[in-house]
């Protein structure tokens, strides 16, 4: 019996897949590696055995993919068709595109999160300046800045 995979993130070029039964078999999720080379529009397969996860980098369809695992023994791939579909994935795709776009203007400097985290501690000061403590919640601005702050530079150290 295959092991069973499901879909942990998609973006459009972008599927991390988690396989919890072979959390920690590195020599079963760097096969991964070798046995994908031979699927074409696989441009990166990245294995963690920590997490038991594969993140692949691609411009072929998820389905061709998971067709793949199946044919080739490697794992059952669950979840396809569950990752939402129309206006949610677009969007998905429409701010990642702009984030890379944006990082690389900047040199990697700015991302939507900090434009976002400036954004939103601006409004607060500005809140707080005008004297309307209670227009805008001041507060939650300046929380929701501090969530995407510590959120979007976790990973970067």
């Amino acid at each position: 019996m295959l092991p069973l995979a499901h879909i942990s993130h998609q973006t459009r070029g972008r599927l991390r897949i988690k396989i919890p039964s072979k959390r920690g078999d590195g020599e079963y999720l760097n096969s991964l590696k070798e046995r994908f080379s031979g699927l074409e529009g696989i441009k990166c397969l990245e294995v963690n055995p920590l997490t038991g996860s594969a993140l692949i980098i691609h411009n072929v369809n998820g389905g061709r993919i998971a067709e793949y695992a199946r044919a080739n023994n490697l794992f059952t791939l669950k979840g396809l068709d569950s990752y939402p579909a129309g206006l949610q994935r677009r969007l998905s795709g429409t701010f990642n595109d702009l984030n890379v776009h944006l990082k690389g203007l900047t040199g990697g400097e700015v991302d939507i999160g900090g434009i976002a985290f400036l954004a939103l501690l601006g409004a607060g000061i500005y809140q707080i300046g005008k004297g309307n403590i209670t227009a805008l919640p001041w507060y939650a601005a300046f929380w929701y800045a501090l969530n995407i702050f510590l959120k979007s530079s976790k990973g970067k150290e």
